[in-house]
C-alpha cells in the first residue's frame, strides 16, 4: 500500500472507529482526564497539515476520543481542493468498505431476531446460489495456457462464510485470475442494478475456493444485503435506515443525499498522473431518485460524517 493510500485509510480509521465511543461530539474534554497527552495530540494537526500542503491528500476530519470524552477534533484541508472549499466538521465522505460492518450489524440483528441461521445454506434465502460451483484452474502439460475447471463445492455457501469472506465469492480487480476475470466481465459494479439483479449475476460465476477453505476479500457482504432484503421484507437501504441509522441518530448515513448534503461532499483531488479526479462510477445517481443499487459490500455508496460516526 502506498504512502497516499496508507494516509486515507488510517484517517478514515481514526474518523471512524476513534469517534465510536464519543458521546457528546460538540464538547471537548481535557485530554489528561481521559487518559491522553495535550502534547502528543498538539502533533496530529501539523503532521496532517503538512500532507495537505504537499498535495499527497486534500483533507481530513479527525476525532480521537475515548469512554465518551472527546479529547482532539479538527478538520484540516480541503473538502474540495480544486473548488478551494475547506474541510468543515460536518464534511461528508464516501466510506467504501466501511459499509460493510453496517451491513453485517444488520444481518446480526436478524440472526438476534431468530430471522437468519448463520450456519444455514445461501441458497436457502437466495435459491440462485444452489447450483453454484467451484473453479479449478488448470494447466495441462506442456501448455502454458491454463484452463477452468467447475466442479461441485464440497460443502454448501454458508451465511457463515459471507459474513467472514470465506464464501469463494472474490473481487474481480484484485486478481487476475481466469475466475477473477469472469467476474470482471460480469458488470458486478454496475450502478443502474438492483440487488436482485446483482445476485442473479454473481450466483453464476464460479467460486475461487471451496467454501469455508480460504479467505479472500470479496463481494460476500454485497450478498448478504440480499439475504437482509428477503428475510425482512424491506428494501436493504429502507432496514438500514429504519433498523440502525434512524435510531442512532446517524441521520447524515444514507446511500442517497439530499441537494444540501451533495454540498458536504469531500471530493478526491485530481490525479497527477492522469490530471482528472478519480471516478467512483456515480455519475448523478446521488438523490433517492437515481440510486438503485444498495452495496452492502462499499463501492461509493453509503456516505456518512464524523458526526454521524460519533452517534454510534
Amino acid at each position: 500500500m502506498n504512502r497516499r493510500r496508507f494516509l486515507a485509510v488510517f484517517s478514515l480509521t481514526i474518523c471512524l472507529f476513534s469517534a465510536a465511543v464519543a458521546q457528546d461530539f460538540s464538547k471537548l474534554s481535557r485530554p489528561e482526564d481521559a487518559g491522553f497527552s495535550s502534547e502528543r495530540l498538539a502533533r496530529i494537526t501539523p503532521f496532517f497539515q503538512s500532507e495537505v500542503d504537499k498535495g499527497a491528500i486534500p483533507g481530513v476530519v479527525v476525532v480521537v476520543a475515548r469512554n465518551g470524552k472527546t479529547v482532539y477534533r479538527q478538520a484540516i484541508g480541503y473538502q474540495d481542493r480544486e473548488n478551494k472549499t475547506p474541510m468543515k466538521a460536518d464534511s461528508m465522505f464516501r466510506i467504501f468498505s466501511m459499509t460493510k460492518p453496517i451491513a453485517s450489524v444488520a444481518v446480526i440483528m436478524l440472526v438476534e431476531e431468530g430471522k437468519i441461521d448463520v450456519m444455514a445454506p445461501v441458497a436457502q434465502y437466495l435459491p440462485e446460489f444452489k447450483d453454484v460451483k467451484v473453479g479449478l484452474i488448470r494447466t495441462e502439460s506442456g501448455s502454458d495456457k491454463p484452463t477452468l475447471e467447475l466442479v461441485p463445492p464440497v460443502r454448501p455457501m454458508t451465511v457463515q462464510d459471507l459474513l467472514r469472506h470465506t464464501s469463494g465469492l472474490v473481487y474481480g480487480p484484485f486478481g487476475n485470475t481466469l475466475i477473477h476475470q469472469e467476474y470482471n466481465k460480469a458488470n458486478l459494479f454496475d450502478n443502474g442494478q438492483t440487488l436482485t439483479e446483482f445476485v442473479t449475476k454473481i450466483s453464476k460465476l464460479p467460486l475461487a475456493h471451496q467454501p469455508g477453505s480460504t479467505w479472500e476479500y470479496g463481494m460476500s457482504v454485497d450478498v448478504l444485503g440480499r439475504i437482509v432484503e428477503v428475510v425482512s421484507g424491506m428494501p436493504f437501504d429502507r432496514f438500514l435506515e429504519e433498523r440502525i441509522t434512524k435510531p442512532l441518530g446517524m441521520r447524515d448515513t444514507n446511500f442517497y443525499m439530499t441537494p444540501s448534503q451533495i454540498a458536504r461532499l469531500a471530493e478526491p483531488q485530481i490525479d497527477t498522473a492522469t490530471g482528472k479526479r478519480p471516478m467512483f462510477g456515480e455519475g448523478k445517481d446521488l438523490t433517492k431518485e437515481k440510486v438503485r443499487w444498495f452495496s452492502g459490500g462499499g463501492g461509493s455508496r453509503l456516505r456518512s460524517t464524523i458526526r454521524a460516526s460519533a452517534r454510534c
